[in-house]
């Protein structure tokens, strides 16, 4: 893995960029025999061709969507009408949303595409999705509070500690990921004037690093019988301190202030005590409550949460935020469209 330490910067090579994306268009065809999804990088990485779908493809809002999305319905391939219309509803509620969008990894890791040597001269790895952050200022400019982790992991992505913040072996953040995406909500939520209100706990991290093999070595094993070392992963385990000892945290708070919802990444790693829930009880001082689902980031979650709504009303009374977080590989495979989804 290159060890080149980046920092995200601002970057003008549009020569480069435009090779990028053509070489993520081209190795998205270039699938292993026997798999449809599963994609050989390079220097090492694996990954699924939705992701290197994403970074192909162009601007995924306004009206270029249909383009970028195009097994969706054409009316609801731009994600943006439903992400601000979600966002408005929750605030009639007195509800804040937090939108936090997960890079892909071959945005983090571009070695992966195009080899370490094109880096080899370069102080910082180059920001190749730009579009995201375009997305991201339309959304902040409709009200929707936003967290950005593209620059954070860019410049993140090698801790001397923790590792990294993706791997080759999953689609899935690492827990450095998830701890970073956590510290960056809980600074934001921390901020917020309810907050000191919310009666508070006292938890316990600790980090160790354990061997890992993650779904894509097993997805390469099963189409081409190689087989992978696992990856030394290191996790931040949280537990919270009773009186009788430290213990295991659940993922069911009901009358917890905050909710989390999305995809798989939000619950990744529970059975460690390292997922996305886990860190934000630690940063937050708090544990929250969790509804979402192993796939369906742009609508099967916001459904979870309507049908808890609508079936037990006064599920909301004192839900003060509610994190939607999930891969960005979703604004362009989301077969179905970005649904708007009433209360």
């Amino acid at each position: 893995m290159l060890a080149l330490a980046a920092c995200g910067g601002e970057h003008h090579d549009v020569p480069l960029k435009a090779e990028y994306r053509k070489a993520c268009s081209a190795m998205a065809r270039q699938t292993i025999g026997g798999s449809e999804k599963l994609v050989l990088g390079r220097d090492g990485w694996l990954f699924v061709k939705s992701e290197l779908d994403y970074l192909a493809a162009g601007n995924f809002t306004g009206e270029a969507a249909p383009s970028a999305n195009p097994e969706a319905p054409p009316e609801y391939a731009d994600p943006v009408p439903a992400i601000v219309d979600f966002n408005a509803q929750l605030e009639e509620r007195g509800i804040e949303l937090y939108f936090v969008p997960i890079p892909v990894r071959p945005a983090i890791y571009p070695e992966g595409v195009l080899g370490a040597d094109r880096f080899t001269d370069s102080d910082a790895i180059p920001n190749f999705d730009k579009r995201i952050q375009r997305v991201l200022s339309v959304l902040r400019g409709s009200g929707v509070r936003v967290i950005d982790l593209t620059p954070r992991f860019l410049s993140l992505r090698e801790h001397p500690e923790h590792g990294p913040v993706f791997s080759p072996s999953s689609t899935h953040w690492t827990p450095h990921g998830a701890s970073l995406a956590s510290r960056a909500l809980a600074k934001e939520i921390s901020a917020r004037p309810w907050y000191e209100a919310v009666q508070k706990k006292e938890f316990r991290q600790r980090w160790s690093t354990e061997p890992y093999s993650g779904g894509t070595y097993k997805a390469l094993e099963a189409a081409t019988g190689e087989s992978r070392q696992p990856e030394p992963i290191s996790m931040r385990r949280i537990l919270l301190k009773t009186p009788s000892g430290n213990r295991r945290l659940e993922l069911s708070h009901p009358d917890s202030p905050v909710i989390v919802m999305g995809d798989s990444n939000t619950i990744w790693w529970k059975g460690s005590q390292s997922a996305l829930p886990h860190q934000l009880a630690f940063d937050l001082g708090f544990e929250v409550d969790v509804l979402s689902t192993k796939g369906g980031g742009a609508n099967e979650t916001r459904l979870n949460l309507v049908r808890r709504a609508r079936a037990e009303p006064e599920y909301l009374d004192g839900k003060k935020a509610v994190i939607w977080c999930f891969s960005a590989r979703a604004f362009t495979n989301t077969r179905e469209g970005w649904i708007p989804i009433p209360f």
